[in-house]
């Protein structure tokens, strides 16, 4: 170039140059954004496309037409999803029901799911996730040095590998894991710890996007901040809707999860657990309680090995309020002699027991009123009135007697309990 520069001005080697390659930079933004495509959509392909044999093995019935609950193509579903997103596998979990079923070395019934497995990498950088974004980061490498407008340039990329993980990615493999979600009234106990696991990967998903996003797109839109703002927006509504997806999805297995505990208890909760004749079962809990409690706490370790922050959170929240409601309403079903009630306080106590792990203060404080309430169907009437000023004065009067209506006594004592209940 010295030497070029030496002949004079006038022969303007840069320019030259320069115009060599005009026409290439001319449409250089399609040609990249082209390029970046077809990348995304050959990785995305090799994780979502299925060939015959796999179609035969998830059963197609499963995947591309009625649903089938209960069948081999429910279970093999779970397991493609779970590997299509890449979740980790959890401590202890049992072994997945294609081992189980063929036995843990058959290759004949899991080379199309060990072929996948090669294919997505098993995680880290040879993900679908990390090999669209080392995509990503080459072609906006580029851009720094081709582009005439490098903001535009940077996010039309960005907003293009985005759209592909998000739609052709993630929301495909949530719409297949749609087909295998609990039913809102199964008789069959409910499988949450797969949605729950499908919900940490996307997660999981996100803010590796996130965080590529912000430390390799962000910096280059600084120069523009109307382009920067527009990005933003428009990154939050995309992850609005995939987090709308994902709580759809909980929603569902919670309502799974109180339908069948309410079905435990109405199927395994007698008249006579409440009413016994040996007071050496007072100091036990009911085969009921035994079975719910049980449930309860498997479903809430499958929602805290896979959820997280707000999400885990707002979960068991709303898990304990809808727990103790139900509790509540079962108790009421009942008429309790006194010595029930040493029953009640048992089964109550064990709910609490549960709950307890939650964590949750107003779950723990539900449980704790509801302790004291169970105390009132043991009491003699005439120091309802004194427990009922020092531990439940929060509790409205009309919830308190229609409680004090399970008494067995509640006929014979009305009259003195609503007047000392003051209603």
């Amino acid at each position: 170039i010295s030497r070029f520069e030496a002949l004079g001005e006038e022969f303007k080697f840069k320019e030259n140059v320069e115009a060599l390659f005009n026409p290439f930079r001319a449409d250089y933004l399609e040609k990249e954004v082209a390029h970046l495509r077809q990348h995304c959509q050959t990785i995305i392909a090799q994780a979502t496309n299925l060939d015959e044999k796999q179609r035969e093995d998830l059963d197609d019935k499963s995947l591309f037409g009625r649903r089938k609950k209960g069948a081999k193509g429910s279970r093999a579903l779970k397991r493609w999803v779970l590997e299509c997103l890449d979740a980790p596998a959890v401590a202890g979990s049992p072994p997945s029901p294609i081992h189980s079923a063929h036995g843990s070395g058959s290759p004949k019934n899991n080379s199309a799911f060990q072929k996948r497995r090669a294919i997505l990498g098993g995680g880290g950088e040879s993900s679908v996730v990390s090999r669209v974004l080392n995509h990503l980061s080459a072609g906006l490498e580029r851009s720094d040095r081709l582009a005439e407008d490098v903001p535009l340039c940077c996010n039309r990329l960005a907003s293009e590998a985005w759209a592909f993980l998000i739609e052709s990615y993630i929301k495909v493999a949530l719409q297949l894991a749609d087909q295998v979600l609990p039913d809102d009234d199964s008789r069959d106990e409910p499988d949450t710890r797969f949605f729950f696991r499908a919900t940490g990967a996307v997660n999981r998903i996100i803010r590796k996007m996130s965080r590529h996003y912000r430390i390799k797109i962000l910096p280059r839109l600084e120069s523009d901040p109307n382009m920067k703002s527009r990005a933003l927006v428009a990154n939050k509504e995309a992850l609005a809707s995939l987090e709308k997806r994902l709580l759809g999805g909980i929603r569902l297995c919670l309502n799974a999860v109180v339908k069948y505990a309410e079905r435990l208890l109405t199927k395994q909760q007698r008249p006579a657990d409440f009413k016994p004749k040996d007071e050496m079962v007072c100091f036990e809990c009911t085969d009921a309680c035994h079975m719910v409690s049980g449930f309860i706490a498997v479903q809430a370790e499958a929602a805290v090995e896979s959820l997280e922050g707000r999400n885990l959170d707002a979960y068991l929240a709303e898990l304990g309020r809808q727990f103790h409601a139900l509790v509540l309403s079962h108790l009421r079903k009942f008429s309790v002699s006194p010595l029930g009630a040493m029953v009640v306080a048992q089964d109550v106590k064990r709910f609490q027991d549960v709950v307890s792990a939650f964590h949750i203060e107003e779950v723990s404080r539900l449980f704790s009123v509801l302790r004291d309430m169970s105390t009132l169907l043991l009491l003699p009437v005439e120091q309802l009135g004194m427990v009922v000023q020092q531990r439940l004065s929060s509790v409205p009067k009309d919830e308190l007697h229609d409680f004090l209506r399970s008494r067995a006594d509640y006929a014979k004592q009305r009259i003195q309990i609503l007047s000392l209940l003051n209603i």
